[in-house]
């Protein structure tokens, strides 16, 4: 929550920038926090701003197409979507997390009559309910969090969502395949200490696997986030980016599903 707080604010120094996060910035020198440890994660801090742009980006489309939408940001911790999108005018916003992480985030957002904070676990499906209810457009993002939990889990959670949604369309991130079971060798997790360092645990080598848990699952766009580095990818990277079995395996991706119904 922390790391990806501080790659936000720290966007400021670059021109252009990813993206534009004055709340980011406003919030850092709240904190009672070291994030100096930090300061050497330029791969990942860069990871963090260009992900984060991307899903922006696929947010406004999808509110220009559905003004009306209700949109659920799920383990939303620290992120400012909502301000940086401009606070819009939409049917419902809604962010959740586990409580005591909405009760930090209290302090920092204010809720109104179209912004509403839910602490609860995004496995704890209620959600779904409070969701449909406004029978609007439904938009899920879910960003840097699936990544910590195991296969099993995340099958999981998009078996309920097929099951418990007629139609949906989700905003996710998808970890380098080969950083499963290596967040030591993250740039900016490596830096934490053992005991408390969170591990990576899910991927998938192709994000069209899927679409094999369920047939209302359809991958409808999937950004490599290479693609949109614009040099800020250390060098070596960059280049290694060039041979396909790099760029499938160690390449974080941005995927845009939807959920359909069934046509049977």
């Amino acid at each position: 929550m922390l790391i990806t707080l501080w790659a936000k604010a720290e966007e400021r120094h670059y021109n252009p920038p990813f993206l534009v996060d004055k709340k980011a910035e406003e919030m850092i020198p709240q904190i009672d926090y070291d994030f100096s440890k930090f300061s050497r994660s330029k791969f990942s801090q860069a990871g963090v701003c260009i992900r984060a742009s991307l899903i922006d980006k696929e947010v406004q489309a999808f509110l220009s197409a559905h003004p009306d939408a209700v949109v659920i940001q799920l383990g939303a911790g620290l992120d400012a979507r909502y301000e940086r999108l401009g606070s819009p005018v939409v049917t419902h916003w809604y962010e959740l997390d586990l409580p005591e992480v909405i009760e930090l985030r209290k302090k920092f957002f204010k809720e109104n009559d179209k912004r509403t904070f839910i602490p609860l676990s995004l496995f704890d499906y209620q959600w779904i309910e409070t969701i449909k209810a406004h029978q609007k457009p439904i938009l899920i993002i879910v960003e840097g969090v699936l990544m910590y939990f195991e296969r099993t889990e995340v099958k999981a959670f998009f078996e309920s969502l097929c099951q418990k949604c007629e139609k949906a369309t989700l905003l996710f991130d998808m970890l380098a395949y080969s950083l499963v079971g290596h967040a030591k060798n993250h740039d900016s997790l490596g830096s934490m200490d053992k005991k408390q360092r969170p591990e990576f645990r899910w991927s998938e080598l192709y994000s069209h696997t899927l679409e094999a848990w369920n047939p209302k699952i359809h991958i409808e766009k999937e950004y490599f986030m290479s693609d949109f580095n614009k040099g800020r990818y250390p060098f070596i990277f960059r280049m290694l980016y060039k041979i396909p079995y790099f760029y499938r395996r160690f390449n974080q991706r941005v995927i845009k599903v939807k959920i359909v119904e069934n046509e049977d």
